[in-house]
């Protein structure tokens, strides 16, 4: 009984750490459905789709489903889970996870440096919500993925050095705003100047 009770405590004890590492699947291809959304077939196209564009473009995109999130929020999720892939690290023009979450119906794309920012981000959400999700709600998951990946690969083709002088941009936007305020007061000026002109006269010929 107390040998019994003995492996029970180590179990809970070891098991912790274990499950705490199991939210987060192994990195094995450019396709990881654990949710089982797609056919083999389906796989393999996706993946055959993915391996061209790494080789046409340095860009490396990885799709990725999970029946749930376990919990949390679908970013929250999609960075650790970048961070548990070291997408960083990921050689290349570009990297991002297209992570699927079957129980949350929910879609997010996860952008690795130097693609990550709030610009794209944005873009990316946009066209999820526009192109992947109704195709999903239809259940045609794999024509949801493959036109997802198209707009991705054309944001990832369009936006990879503007979204990393994002901040300088939106420096430039801010300061040319700044630049309006001295040049209405000028124009301001300017009219003032050229009304009382025109009144000049009038007042010395009555």
């Amino acid at each position: 009984m107390k040998q019994g009770l003995w492996f029970g405590l180590m179990f809970l004890i070891l098991g912790g750490p274990v499950q705490a590492q199991s939210d987060f699947l192994g990195h094995l291809g450019h396709v990881v459905d654990n949710a089982d959304l797609l056919t083999v077939g389906e796989e393999l196209r996706i993946a055959r789709k993915l391996e061209a564009r790494v080789r046409e473009a340095d860009q490396r995109v990885v799709v990725v489903s999970v029946g749930s999130l376990n919990g949390k929020s679908i970013e929250k999720y999609a960075f650790e889970l970048g961070q548990h892939w070291s997408i960083h690290d990921w050689p290349g023009e570009a990297g991002a996870l297209f992570l699927i979450a079957d129980n949350e119906r929910q879609v997010r794309i996860e952008f690795g440096p130097p693609v990550r920012g709030s610009m794209i981000d944005v873009c990316s959400s946009q066209m999820v919500q526009r192109v992947i999700l109704p195709a999903f709600r239809a259940g045609q998951f794999e024509i949801g993925i493959e036109a997802g990946l198209d707009e991705l690969f054309t944001m990832l083709d369009t936006g990879v050095a503007q979204s990393s002088d994002e901040a300088r941009h939106l420096s430039e936007f801010i300061l040319d705003k700044r630049m309006l305020i001295p040049l209405v007061l000028l124009v301001c000026l300017g009219v003032i100047v050229l009304c009382s002109a025109d009144r000049a006269p009038c007042r010395r010929a009555e």
